[in-house]
């Protein structure tokens, strides 16, 4: 298999076990070996900074969680700190969904209708759906964006937090995914706007906005059987205000 380097991580790398967590009703097959594998990591050994080598095979369902889910390619490379489980549906916005949580006003008003904008394209052109989720936890309704956003093969779930890893950009990344995506991609997504030194000098808005640009860009490319928008140069010049690909 090949094995690429990703970033894994959401809400629920936060638990450290599942047996105080509610029953996930997903409904797929995938889910039953992602809680397998999710119990078997989070017991309090789990890594922060997380040495993980993923193959494209175990790219399930990461999120059967709400995340953590790192499946048979995963190294651990140190202890982590145990997180508490977060379960809290009162966290969830009312109304409408929306693909787009923020919990913790890290975008502005423009930069998340710009966001929404985008997450409906991407789904409307390409099937994949891409729900964002920027928070600092514990201030996270946690386990509740499974139902809320019905997390399923097709789903991509960008997690944006300052406080767990260092890196603020994690993904979650549905089995059908790397079907469509190369397997590496996110990890590089993840390393160009996620990486330290970037979203604190550009502002950790700046950087979710520009890793949602840079996979609408991917996403439409790969669609439209174009070449070199998912390649690791393509993420060099990509600024907030560039536009993503129009069809």
């Amino acid at each position: 298999l090949n094995m690429v380097p990703l970033v894994w991580l959401s809400l629920s790398i936060l638990l450290p076990s599942l047996s105080a967590a509610p029953s996930l009703s997903v409904g797929r097959p995938t889910v039953a070996r992602a809680l397998r594998s999710f119990r078997s990591m989070n017991s309090g050994r789990t890594s922060s900074r997380c040495a993980a080598r993923v193959s494209r095979r175990s790219m399930g369902l990461g999120l059967a969680a709400t995340g953590g889910l790192m499946a048979a390619g995963v190294r651990r490379a140190e202890a982590a700190k145990r997180r508490d489980p977060v379960n809290r549906p009162d966290l969830l916005p009312k109304g409408d969904m929306t693909p787009l949580i923020d919990s913790t006003g890290m975008l502005s008003k423009s930069q998340e209708k710009r966001v929404i904008e985008s997450i409906k394209s991407i789904e409307q052109e390409t099937g994949l759906k891409l729900r964002v989720l920027c928070q600092t936890y514990p201030e996270t309704p946690g386990l509740a964006i499974v139902d809320y956003w019905g997390v399923d093969d097709d789903t991509v779930v960008l997690v944006a937090d300052p406080e767990l890893t260092g890196n603020l950009l994690n993904f979650n990344i549905g089995a059908n995914i790397d079907l469509k995506v190369p397997a590496n991609y996110w990890g590089r997504v993840s390393g160009k706007f996620g990486a330290k030194n970037y979203w604190q000098k550009e502002g950790a808005d700046t950087a979710v906005v520009n890793a949602v640009n840079a996979i609408q860009t991917c996403v439409r490319s790969v669609e439209l059987g174009v070449k070199g928008a998912c390649a690791p140069g393509a993420l060099s010049n990509l600024k907030e205000s560039d536009s993503p690909m129009v069809m």
